[in-house]
């Protein structure tokens, strides 16, 4: 008698396993791209439709052509920015940032738009320091923050204690969030640069990264 062992089993083609699992990797190719060229377009129309209205008649060729109005932005936006370079445009600059500061209301819109743009223009200087996780919104349950200040004087001079200020972004709009004031003790270092703990909130926790070592906290 002899002992032959039994074939494996082969394995069937499952067409529409495959046919599923192609599409979804089509979509994960195309889509990034599909978005990206949406997104610079409705921009580049929101800012045509809106400047071209301004566009003198000697520079009516800008309007022939789409992203007429955002090169003629960007032009006028490098020549003030040119301008405000000088001894002239500082003082004038200066000038309207004094009379902006005795009026109540706008004073706090332009002085949080230019908080913020100032960033924009010089990327070497992030607001997020560092990438932590927080308790929030309570106990037990953990939050991607990021440390903006820790000169927080102004306002843990009446309590006491020695807060940082903790952004914590909502996902996946992190424009939208919550200003924290934690004690240091309360904020758990992570490995994540700033930048990648970003992509963790837009991509809802999606995206990973390899490890990093384990950073400690500013100013220990």
């Amino acid at each position: 008698m002899h002992n032959m062992d039994s074939p494996a089993p082969q394995q069937r083609f499952d067409f529409l396993a495959w046919l599923r699992n192609s599409f979804l990797a089509g979509v994960a190719v195309v889509l990034p791209f599909v978005i990206t060229i949406w997104v610079i377009w409705m921009v580049v129309t929101f800012i045509d439709n809106n400047v071209e209205p301004l566009v003198p008649d000697q520079l009516a060729f800008l309007k022939t052509f789409p992203g007429g109005g955002l090169l003629l932005a960007l032009t006028a936006l490098t020549l003030v920015g040119a301008l405000a370079s000088n001894f002239i445009g500082r003082w004038s600059v200066g000038a309207a940032d004094k009379a902006i500061a005795n009026l109540p209301l706008v004073r706090s819109i332009y002085g949080g738009a230019k908080q913020v743009f100032k960033q924009v223009a010089a990327p070497e200087r992030t607001s997020f320091k560092q990438a932590v996780l927080v308790e929030f919104p309570m106990p037990g349950s953990y939050a991607l923050g990021f440390i903006t200040n820790e000169d927080t004087t102004e306002v843990a001079a009446d309590i006491g204690q020695d807060l940082v200020a903790v952004y914590v972004p909502q996902a996946p709009i992190p424009t939208s969030g919550f200003l924290l004031y934690l004690p240091r003790t309360a904020l758990k270092p992570i490995t994540l640069p700033p930048e990648d703990a970003l992509k963790r909130v837009i991509s809802l926790g999606i995206i990973r990264d390899a490890d990093s070592a384990p950073p400690s906290l500013p100013g220990k």
